[in-house]
């Protein structure tokens, strides 16, 4: 068992407040989140003031934290209405705010004087100079940007301040752009990627030539052309002890516009990764499996142990990988009569495999058994959207995730 190593916090997405519930259930230590406007994901569902009291009462409630995402850059025209949402947030602060912006760290500190300041990975901070500046500046945590490989990432710990505390991100979509920085979405689509809107045209697929030579194709690598903007997913579950030596004090997982399945088995499988690692067990390869049943791109590990000039991160098929279907949510059980209530998600019938997802455990394969409707009648299968039914199965707890086999 590692006890003289500082534990890191599991930092998960939230993109509204059902995947805050889901995170914090599956072993988040913090979630982060965003109001309608002033997040870099705008098109996520997002919270109301009134939802993110709620959340952060069920958050507390749980020994967890909520911080919440001001990380766009505003124009002068929004500051009036960034002050307003200000206002409303002191009588709701969050445990911290990450912003990226210093005249948004002015506003609200003139507003919550109190209030615990994070810097965003869009401020693109790659050195010990920066993260000090920021320290005496007030901010409490800075979140580094991706292109830092760990043996950078090691020194710059060394040269800090103790109580200044750094994040990183550990799992998910990555950007071509340096930390997020980028102008292409503006370009083609008017969508301010900087404003929340990125309508991620490095996704797409491009026929690359150089000027003088003609039809000779540059970058080219394919007949069909070549994804060379376009990022692996990264995955850094195999290597949490090298994260955790390298001193880093969040692991953040990106996904705010992911579904609550993917919050909470992605959230599952680092918990159970960090407890393994602090409990002196070998990595689990089930981890890795887990990471693999949920929605991704081709998984890679950013740019902690190669350089963005390499093409370690480009992948070669854009597609994204399928995930198991989101079935149900098991919202009571009664061990008595074996008799599970769902909220239904997906379609299930009576006979098919299935696999029962539950916190701090690995998915259990299972069949599905009897079903009944709402008023205890027979049924074969669970045809209408949001239905709740009821379901014959040996062990379930509140709050399980029903996934296809």
């Amino acid at each position: 068992m590692k006890t003289n190593i500082k534990r890191p916090e599991l930092l998960s997405p939230a993109g509204n407040l059902e995947k805050l519930k889901y995170a914090v259930n599956y072993g988040a230590d913090a979630v982060y989140c965003a109001l309608d406007r002033f997040g870099m994901r705008a098109s996520a569902g997002n919270l109301t003031p009134e939802q993110l009291a709620v959340g952060l009462d069920y958050a507390h409630s749980k020994n967890a934290k909520v911080y919440l995402t001001l990380n766009t850059m505003p124009r002068d025209h929004e500051l009036g209405a960034l002050r307003e949402y200000a206002r409303i947030l002191s009588k709701i602060t969050p445990d911290a705010f990450i912003i990226s912006d210093p005249g948004v760290m002015e506003i609200i500190k003139e507003e919550i004087p109190n209030a615990e300041i994070h810097l965003s990975t869009q401020a693109s901070t790659v050195n010990s100079a920066a993260v000090k500046f920021w320290s005496r500046y007030g901010v409490k945590r800075v979140v580094l940007a991706r292109e830092l490989s760990l043996e950078e990432i090691k020194r710059l710990r060394e040269s800090i301040p103790e109580e200044t505390e750094i994040e990183c991100f550990v799992h998910g979509a990555m950007c071509i752009s340096y930390s997020g920085r980028c102008l292409m979405s503006n370009y083609y689509t008017g969508r301010n990627a900087n404003g929340g809107a990125c309508a991620q045209p490095c996704r797409w697929k491009y026929f690359l030539r150089e000027e003088k030579h003609g039809e000779t194709a540059y970058a080219e690598q394919y007949g069909d052309g070549t994804y060379v903007f376009s990022s692996r997913d990264m995955r850094m579950i195999e290597h949490i002890g090298d994260l955790v030596e390298a001193g880093i004090d969040s692991l953040k997982i990106e996904g705010r516009m992911k579904s609550a399945y993917y919050t909470a088995a992605i959230t599952n499988a680092y918990k159970i990764a960090l407890d393994d690692y602090f409990a002196g067990r070998e990595f689990d390869e089930r981890c890795l499996r887990e990471t693999e049943s949920v929605s991704h791109r081709e998984y890679g590990t950013g740019y902690f142990y190669s350089s963005p000039s390499t093409d370690a991160n480009t992948v070669v098929e854009n597609e994204y990988i399928a995930d198991r279907p989101f079935l149900a949510t098991v919202t009571e059980f009664d061990p008595e009569k074996g008799l599970a209530k769902c909220f239904q998600r997906n379609k299930m019938c009576v006979g098919e495999g299935a696999n029962i997802l539950s916190p701090g455990k690995f998915g259990r394969d299972f069949v599905i058994g009897k079903m009944y409707d709402a008023e205890m009648n027979p049924i074969e299968s669970t045809p209408h959207a949001g239905m709740e039914f009821y379901l014959e199965i040996d062990s379930a707890e509140c709050g399980d995730i029903i996934r296809g086999a």
